[in-house]
């Protein structure tokens, strides 16, 4: 991961590998999706009452990862600072995550950051570019 501050610009640039990741997740949950109701569309509720309702809630499934990674994460690479809210530091599963909260709801995540060090770099890094901890 590369992090770039341009001070003229007042723009982050951060260069990994989350949107190809993302774009990843929400085609193979489509695929999922469109492969749960094909399925649908051959069997009869009546015969098989439990498989029938485990494909309905699966493509459901898919339905909400979709709409929760349009909704509430950002996957892009360029930032202004005037849209970024602040730094969110949380821990999740008793590992600590990174975040860049933005102004519009959404947050940016660091997934590819492994051990606590890379983690303080990281936030060190952010607040000295101006950004706030939320």
């Amino acid at each position: 991961m590369k992090l770039a501050f341009d001070k003229l610009k007042k723009e982050i640039s951060i260069k990994d590998d989350v949107a190809n990741h993302t774009w990843l997740i929400i085609i193979l949950m489509l695929v999922n999706f469109f492969n749960m109701g094909f399925q649908l569309s051959y069997m009869s509720f009546n015969k098989n009452e439990a498989l029938f309702i485990l494909i309905v809630v699966l493509a459901l499934v898919s339905i909400i990862v979709i709409l929760f990674f349009f909704i509430k994460r950002s996957w892009r690479s360029n930032y202004k600072l005037e849209q970024i809210e602040g730094v969110e530091v949380k821990k999740i599963y008793g590992k600590e995550r990174i975040f860049l909260k933005l102004v519009n709801g959404k947050k940016r995540s660091f997934p590819i950051l492994k051990n606590k060090e890379e983690i303080e770099n990281l936030k060190n890094t952010l607040i000295r570019m101006g950004l706030k901890l939320v």
